[in-house]
């Protein structure tokens, strides 16, 4: 498994800020007391007890720093530093190697371990450059010696610092000696194993027929000639860290016929080695082992005899073969003329495997005793290891008789909800199972008290029902009667995995003064109640009976908290809405869509290889401003390549922002690490969190929002380039080159043959002999001479014409769900995805944004207050704006909508149509807008299949993209046929009639369009 490098390693790196700081104090006091140019540093992080029950309840992480002593080892031309320790580690252990390097300016370096990996070095306060290599729960495969190669102004250096791992010995395998008929056992681990031969039928360590290795010197010891005709031949390999044992391979036709046939697996290259053993009371009895009925080579074959006090004999052979390959794999069978035949199997496989059992995964309980279960078959073993919230736990496994079949069980939950994962390596591949673990608890009550009303909260899994009761007297425990009339029972809601939160309001009618009422929560793990004493002296207080004094006494409190909370929300006006980003990644938890939860990213680590030196950035104009922030346009220096400038976007929070906000920024900044970059979204380029405001770095779009870009080209728009190009009198035609046997040349972005597709489904299918590329601004079908061209005639035609087509409008559709699509892979969903959210770049390509933070969500008329939040009402689907519940499939009704505003050139959705009640009617009606006129019934079409009121009926945005892509192939194929037409004839007067329906048209024309934008502008 490769090394995490640094500046490539995954988000959540798990080093923290205290980490850092003893890091750099290290690094200083290295420096002063070393003089030399190159110091080495090992970071590890280590949970205290791992593995046990107090760890998985309350770890605590213990980071250890050690300085690795680099010296120079050599002089001349390149300065060659080792370390005087090595650096150990265990495995599955988080660590990280840095190098400091007080050397001149660094022209290059380079890692290398396997293969080569360009670093980054960064500077620390000491202008210093640091080189780190950082390692993830670090792997058996990624032991060895790593080199960092650096070359700078004045000299080359390198350094050569070796990772060893610590892990128990593997399991041992067995070979003939090279000079005698004997056998080997060998194992590897580190630190180095002692072997032991054990003769029992099981390798306990009570067996007393045993030979040891004391020493642990050597890699296997080998068994004496006599110990060959053992009935069990054991070899154990053990070390501090564990132990484990191989049992000989062997054909005892004296035991009882195995079934089905016992089998052993090799990779190819490992040592072959089976043994046939008999015994026999006639000592002249013969046996032998053949190959597929075949016998073998001499020279692949030795055997022994030894004889018995009562003239009997044990009869042993052996066949063998120093490096096994494919043709060895088949069937051995052992005969002998005393005993009836045996056979085995033997497979030789080309690359390991692991098999894991499929299971049940989901497991809910109560306080009853509880173990999770993996049974698995592998070869070669594998190292495994439990996972539960960022944690790694011990894996003890369990073989079966023939060795292959493996269980392996985990029972230290201590009763916690959550996700367990098994996991489990070797050599060859590596495998995850996922557990989830419901834990059933009663409910935790919690009593709140508003105005005439009584609120009871209740925590607990599975969620809880009600029950409210009158108390006849104030302290009596006997609360019988219940209460029926003025209950008011919200929909529980899910907090986290395993936590549910339900709760319920009484009203209070009563007309007495005082008086006592209980509430109490079910579910199956049991009931908890809570009783109130209400006083409606006191505007319905819950408390005890009060005398004059302190009724008056808590009158005034009352009264002074309530002006205490107009104070507060008159300064807290403006962030009455808390700021989230609209981008959030889901967790499915059950079967259905609507199951699920939001990822917390506040637990996970910020990467440090996304942190952008802030002095580098020189700030611009303010491209938009909101309730909680900004974006600022900025020029970054070296965030790409060194010496270059970059024009970026910079989003960051307001002055003086407050926690929460910070820390859902900070979440954002993780998930964007998380998700990855792709061509439609507006990718994260760094960010800058240390020492100062938060700061997020993203991709410039030149020409903004896709709404303003749409409406700034209504009156440049055409629907065809053959209309542009007749009314230009083919002026521009020079650019295009028409060649009818390979569109060599052809000035438009989307060449996809028309027949692939057919209208009557969302499917596209590609011929074998076409190369069909999918690219950020659509299909394009080109020969591989053509690349170079196809760039610069992209802005060719920008500059050229300047024009918006119907093409372009399929083409923006394309695009903006192909980002979507790439989003629902990574699990998430937008939640605000309308065309302000739609960013527009160099060759009218379309990014997927998130830019909420800096909208004026108070003055846009787009968010309308619904509850507790502004909400863009309509671009939401029916189940987001009743149920509160996003998921992929209303981000697709949220994608409808966008459809209508590209195809009706900026529109606003349902142009006329106030949001008030009847507007909430007409959507739960299923009631749809009509056809916009820049659409075809192809494109209106797909608009409606993502309109319908039953989520699941709704396309997937894979779906979409490939019915886009057929759409735009025909339209593409439409216009090289018309302007193969009007260019053959030389005629610029001709008026063809576009390939668009226009008979088909909306009832909307584009006079009443513009005029509906303008009063929704007003």
């Amino acid at each position: 498994m490769a090394a995490v490098w640094p500046y490539g390693c995954p988000a959540g790196s798990p080093f923290h800020l205290a980490v850092l700081v003893m890091t750099a104090v290290t690094f200083t006091s290295a420096m002063k007391q070393n003089t030399s140019e190159i110091a080495c540093v090992f970071i590890s992080q280590k949970v205290e007890g791992s593995g046990t029950p107090e760890a998985l309840v309350s770890p605590k992480i213990s980071n250890i720093l050690e300085d690795l002593g680099c010296y120079l080892n050599s002089q001349g031309t390149e300065n060659i530093y080792e370390p005087t320790q090595n650096v150990e580690v265990n495995l599955f252990e988080d660590i990280e190697l840095k190098v400091i390097m007080n050397i001149s300016e660094v022209i290059s370096c380079f890692w290398f371990f396997k293969e080569s990996q360009p670093c980054k070095p960064s500077l620390d306060s000491e202008n210093r450059y640091v080189a780190s290599l950082a390692f993830s729960q670090i792997k058996e495969a990624q032991a060895g010696k790593y080199t960092l190669s650096v070359i700078s102004k004045t000299s080359n250096y390198t350094v050569v610092v070796p990772v060893l791992i610590r892990k128990k010995p593997r399991k041992p395998y067995f070979r003939k000696t090279e000079k005698s008929d004997a056998i080997e056992c060998i194992s590897e681990s580190y630190p180095q194993p002692s072997v032991e031969w054990i003769f029992c039928k099981t390798p306990e360590d009570s067996c007393r027929d045993k030979i040891h290795d004391e020493t642990g010197e050597i890699d296997g010891i080998q068994v004496a000639q006599q110990e060959l005709f053992q009935t069990s031949i054991w070899c154990c390999a053990v070390n501090d860290l564990g132990r484990e044992c191989s049992r000989l391979f062997t054909i005892d036709l004296n035991e009882t016929r195995a079934t089905p046939l016992p089998e052993l697996f090799l990779k190819v290259g490992e040592p072959l080695l089976i043994r046939c053993r008999a015994v026999h009371h006639n000592y002249k009895f013969r046996i032998k082992l053949s190959f597929e009925n075949k016998e073998v080579e001499q020279d692949r074959q030795f055997e022994g005899l030894e004889y018995q006090t009562d003239l009997s004999a044990i009869r042993v052979q052996y066949v063998f073969a120093s490096a096994a390959g494919r043709s060895n794999s088949g069937r051995y069978t052992c005969s002998s003329t005393a005993h009836p035949n045996q056979t085995a199997l033997v497979r030789v496989l080309e690359k390991g495997f692991i098999n894991i059992t499929d299971s049940k995964e989901d497991f809910e309980i109560g306080e009853e005793e509880f173990c999770f279960a993996v049974n698995f078959t592998a070869y070669p073993p594998v190292r495994c290891m439990w996972l539960f919230s960022k944690k790694a736990f011990s894996c003890k496994q369990s073989y079966s008789v023939d060795g292959h079949s493996i269980s392996s069980k985990f029972c230290n939950h201590q009763h916690r909800s959550g996700i367990y994962v098994f996991y489990a390596e070797n050599d060859d591949m590596a495998k995850t199972k996922k557990f989830t673990l419901y834990v059933r608890r009663k409910p935790e009550v919690t009593v709140q008290l508003s105005f005439k009303q009584i609120s009871c909260v209740a925590d607990s899994y599975p969620a809880s029902s009600w029950v409210w009761r009158n108390c006849p007297e104030l302290n009596s425990s006997n609360c019988t009667e219940e209460i029926t009339e003025g209950i008011h029972n919200f929909l529980p809601e899910r907090r986290s995995l395993g936590s549910w939160i339900s709760s319920s309001t009484l009203d209070i009618k009563e007309t007495t003064t005082t008086f006592s009422v209980e509430c109490c929560a079910n579910n199956s793990a049991g009931s908890t109640c809570k009783k109130s004493l209400i006083n409606l002296a006191v505007a319905g207080a819950v408390s005890s009976p009060l005398d004059n004094a302190a009724f008056y006494a808590s009158t005034g409190f009352f009264l002074l908290l309530i002006a205490f909370l107009f104070v507060f929300i008159f300064l807290k006006y403006r962030k009455q809405f808390r700021y989230e980003s609209q981008l959030q990644m889901i967790q499915m938890v059950g079967p259905l869509d609507n199951d699920y939860i939001y990822v917390d990213f506040r637990e996970f680590e910020y990467d440090l290889k996304w942190e952008f030196p802030r002095e580098n950035l020189e700030f611009g104009e303010v491209l938009g401003s909101g309730a909680f922030g900004k974006v600022v346009n900025a020029t970054a220096y070296g965030i790409s390549n060194a010496g270059d400038s970059v024009q970026v976007a910079v989003k960051m929070l307001k002055e003086k922002p407050d926690a929460s906000e910070k820390d859902a920024l900070m979440s954002e900044l993780k998930m964007m690490t998380h998700i990855g970059s792709h061509e439609n979204i507006v990718n994260l380029l760094g960010a800058c969190t240390v020492s100062g405001p938060i700061y997020l770095i993203f991709e410039y779009c030149c020409y903004g929002d896709l709404l303003n870009y749409l409406r700034s080209k209504r009156e440049k728009f055409h629907w065809t380039l053959t209309d542009i190009f007749k009314q230009h009198n083919f002026s521009f035609y020079h650019n295009i080159h028409l060649n009818q046997n390979s569109r060599k040349g052809i000035h438009l972005k989307y060449g996809v043959n028309t027949t692939l597709c057919r209208e009557d489904e969302f499917e596209i299918t590609q011929s074998q002999n076409m190369n069909v590329t999918s690219r950020s601004n659509g299909i394009v079908l080109y020969s591989e001479e053509d690349k170079i061209e196809h760039a610069s005639r992209q802005t060719d035609e920008e500059e050229d014409f300047n024009v918006l087509t119907f093409e372009d409008l399929l083409c923006f559709s394309y695009q903006i769900a192909k980002g979507m699509e790439f989003l629902e892979s990574k699990s998430c969903i937008h939640r605000d995805l309308a065309a302000r959210n739609i960013l527009v770049t160099h060759g009218k390509v379309m990014k997927i944004c998130d830019f909420g933070l800096a909208r004026d969500v108070v003055n846009d008329s787009n968010y309308i207050v619904r509850g507790s939040a502004r909400l863009p009402v309509k671009w939401m689907a029916p189940e987001s704006l009743f149920e509160r519940t996003y998921t992929m499939k209303s981000d697709v009704w949220s994608y409808g909508i966008l459809l209508w505003e590209i195809f009706s050139l900026g529109v606003n959705p349902y142009p006329g149509i106030q949001v008030d009640s009847n507007f909430y009617k007409l959507i739960q009606s299923g009631f749809k807008m009509d056809q916009p006129y820049y659409a075809t019934k192809n494109v209106y079409r797909v608009m409606q299949s993502c309109w319908a009121l039953d989520s699941r009926k709704r396309p997937s945005f894979s779906c979409l993209v490939s019915s886009l892509a057929c759409q735009l192939a025909e339209a593409e194929g439409a216009v090289y046929q018309n302007m193969k037409e009007n260019v053959s004839t030389h005629s610029s007067s001709i008026k063809t009639k576009p390939h668009v329906n226009r008979d088909e048209e909306s009832l909307l024309s584009p006079a009443v369009l513009q005029h509906e934008d303008s009063q929704v502008e007003k």
